[in-house]
């Protein structure tokens, strides 16, 4: 299931970028006003690297764009060395890629975790991931691939969770499961824990996961 969402995931986005490069080359003849910089090859292997791994932190995405940007370049104020501030190429380079997305329908969006007991002292970490903003609807969100009563599952879960910081999985079991026997729920909790929509804690609670966070803020 995981491996068919990502592919769907990846084909709709590649298919929608396609659609609106192709609809701003129409407007451009048109119109005599400047294009707007297409996707390079570097951008489309990281913007796949994302989908793939769901969330990246900062540190793994400067990473990614260093390897991606050293091999195909192209990479906007990153690849050219920038400022000597990484936070600020990072964030520079995102906003590069934001405005070639947003005609798709797409954005990269980012947001501060809380960091654990062990990084407590250092400075908070910023997660990213792909967003879909052509829809709200969570049954849109996480693709086809999924079933109808699991849908309706992560929508209950979701409900249950906006009004805490967690829950007990045994709670959400009793409450959230659906149509779904308690074998399948946990099967289908892992899954969202593997794809960043839930977390799980050291105690079993379970909560907000960083997909699920950005997806519906």
């Amino acid at each position: 299931t995981a491996v068919l969402l990502l592919s769907h995931v990846w084909a709709a986005a590649v298919l929608r970028l396609a659609r609106a490069h192709r609809d701003r080359s129409s407007s451009h003849s048109q119109n005599c006003a400047a294009a707007m910089a297409p996707i390079t090859a570097a951008d489309q292997a990281f913007l796949q690297l994302l989908t793939q791994r769901k969330v990246l932190e900062e540190s793994e995405a400067l990473e990614a764009m260093d390897a991606v940007g050293s091999k195909l370049g192209g990479f906007g104020a990153f690849d050219a060395g920038g400022s000597g501030d990484a936070r600020a190429d990072f964030r520079a380079t995102l906003a590069n890629l934001n405005r070639k997305l947003a005609s798709a329908d797409l954005q990269i969006r980012g947001y501060y975790a809380a960091n654990s007991e062990e990084d407590d002292a250092g400075p908070p970490k910023i997660h990213i991931a792909l967003i879909n903003l052509a829809s709200d609807d969570v049954a849109k969100l996480t693709g086809a691939s999924q079933k109808e009563e699991e849908i309706t599952c992560l929508k209950s879960i979701l409900k249950a969770l906006a009004s805490s910081e967690g829950a007990e999985l045994s709670e959400l079991r009793k409450g959230a499961r659906g149509k779904l026997s308690a074998a399948a729920f946990d099967a289908f909790v892992s899954d969202l824990v593997n794809g960043r929509w839930l977390e799980r804690g050291d105690e079993g609670e379970v909560a907000y996961g960083p997909r699920a966070i950005l997806e519906l803020a």
